[in-house]
């Protein structure tokens, strides 16, 4: 199918509300997993990437245009913006660039196997969103810590296990794992499911 590039208010209010729901799943996992320090270290970032991933298939494939990914990822960075991590903004803006370069070819925003590498690049640098604090905004980070509520053992914790290179591999692979997984349900879903209600 040709990809129309114009954006729509339609389109406007789906990538918007999508990326609520996203952001929905993001925290409501963290908030979840605050529970205990390893699943929330250590686990939690896979298992958001793998719910948030079928929401993310359907998003750009509804829209089936470009900057989708980008104007997501940048409202997701918005977010943390008004958190206080304000160097977030320009770096899920960055990844949100790189993803519409790997999706640019005409057909990649219903290519099944163009989602599924794009969403698990994307889990892979939300890890690496989680390391930019301990390389170069630690004294934004402890004070959003700290502002939280959150208690010095969470975040010795944080510390224990993203300077650690056994753990921070652990992390790594279970998120990508975690978000190609849920890319493959995401994409299954917008074939069996999606597709017959109508949805796309």
């Amino acid at each position: 199918m040709k990809t129309n590039n114009k954006w729509t208010v339609k389109d406007v209010i789906t990538t918007v509300l999508l990326t609520v729901v996203l952001i929905g799943i993001h925290f409501i996992v963290i908030t979840v997993s605050m529970v205990n320090q390893f699943f929330n270290c250590v686990l939690s970032p896979g298992v958001s990437m793998f719910f948030s991933a079928p929401v993310y298939i359907l998003m750009v494939s509804r829209g089936n245009k470009r900057f989708v990914s980008l104007a997501s990822l940048t409202i997701l960075g918005l977010v943390y913006l008004l958190t206080g991590n304000w160097y977030l903004l320009p770096y899920f803006a960055l990844l949100g660039l790189l993803c519409e370069v790997v999706l640019w070819k005409r057909g990649s925003y219903r290519n099944a196997k163009r989602l599924t590498f794009t969403w698990s690049m994307v889990s892979l640098f939300y890890i690496v969103s989680n390391l930019l604090p301990l390389w170069f905004f630690w004294d934004t980070f402890y004070a959003f810590a700290v502002a939280s509520g959150m208690d010095q053992s969470y975040i010795e914790s944080y510390l224990q296990y993203y300077t650690s290179p056994g753990w921070l591999i652990f992390i790594v692979a279970f998120a990508v794992i975690c978000g190609f997984l849920g890319s493959i349900l995401g994409t299954r879903l917008m074939g069996k499911h999606f597709k017959k209600a109508g949805v796309l």
